[in-house]
């Protein structure tokens, strides 16, 4: 079996020296680069399976970085894991908005680094049936849900609800969408019901709970820094 590959660009020495040495103990195959050209170059010659990127690079930002990754038809797919050592909200909020899946603040564990980069690509390996985002593992398939490695018990309509929004890959699903997705066409069920399921569902998946993200008036949405949206923001999401 081929080694996963993964793109990680850093330019501290000691740090990208700790990174390599970590994700190469576990098998993989890495392409190191210190500066945002020397990224581009490898991603240009090399095929990898995630990139994992420093914020503050010396010639461009490792969000600048993220936004050519996602625009690239060829590269779009490839997973995205930041680490930095800006820990504000907003600076996270920037590098998902620009299509980051994951964000990692120094001082980090290696352990914690590996096992996140092991989620991610499995992840984007495992296709429709299989969803994992750190220590929230799905299989669609049979109906199975772990959280930190613990099975959790969700009812036949929170799982639906739950497979439809992260299906939703971060857009805004309308309640009444939910409603007929996971109750039926023919349901006397009202809204109310979709906003019940909603946070029962978030109490059994905790921590992720809060991925689920209230978008005021028009419904809920997959996003890992999710909170509650004012209504002047977005638009309502299509009754499909």
């Amino acid at each position: 079996m081929n080694a996963n590959s993964v793109l990680v660009t850093e330019d501290d020495s000691d740090i990208l020296e700790l990174i390599v040495y970590s994700l190469e103990s576990e098998g993989f195959q890495v392409h190191s680069a210190k500066t945002g050209a020397d990224a581009i170059s490898i991603l240009n010659d090399e095929s990898v399976d995630l990139a994992i990127l420093d914020v503050m690079l010396p010639d461009m930002s490792g969000i600048d970085l993220c936004r050519r990754i996602k625009r690239e038809e060829r590269l779009e797919n490839i997973p995205v894991l930041f680490v930095t050592a800006k820990d504000e909200e907003t600076d996270k909020l920037i590098g998902f908005k620009v299509g980051a899946d994951d964000y990692l603040c120094k001082p980090f564990s290696p352990k914690e680094l590996v096992a996140r980069a092991k989620a991610l690509v499995k992840r984007s390996k495992g296709g429709r049936d299989r969803f994992a985002f750190q220590g929230l593992e799905i299989s669609f398939e049979r109906h199975i849900v772990e959280v930190d490695d613990r099975r959790v018990s969700l009812t036949p309509r929170e799982f639906m609800v739950l497979k439809v929004l992260i299906e939703g890959q971060r857009k805004t699903i309308a309640r009444a969408t939910l409603l007929e997705r996971a109750w039926g066409m023919e349901s006397k069920a009202g809204l109310r019901s979709v906003d019940v399921t909603v946070t029962r569902l978030r109490e059994k998946i905790k921590p992720y709970g809060k991925c689920i993200r209230t978008v005021t008036g028009f419904g809920y949405q997959w996003d890992p820094e999710g909170s509650v949206v004012p209504e002047t923001v977005g638009k309502p999401a299509q009754e499909a």
